[in-house]
């Protein structure tokens, strides 16, 4: 399984996103912003990553597990 983590600077929130199998444009090239795009995202105005990992990791449990 992968997710992809958006962090969206113009509504000030992050998201994550499950997928299931990779998405790929017509070509069969794996396009995650094709699909960060498609979630209604502007790519001028966000950070992502792919990651195979769920989750958040809080401030509060980084520092615990230092």
């Amino acid at each position: 399984m992968k997710y992809i983590t958006v962090l969206d600077f113009e509504v000030s929130r992050v998201f994550q996103y499950k997928l299931k199998e990779p998405h790929r444009n017509e070509d069969g090239v794996v396009d995650h912003e094709e699909f960060i795009r498609n979630k209604g995202h502007r790519l001028n105005n966000c950070e992502w990553m792919a990651h195979t990992v769920a989750g958040i990791i809080k401030n509060e449990f980084w520092n615990s597990a230092l």
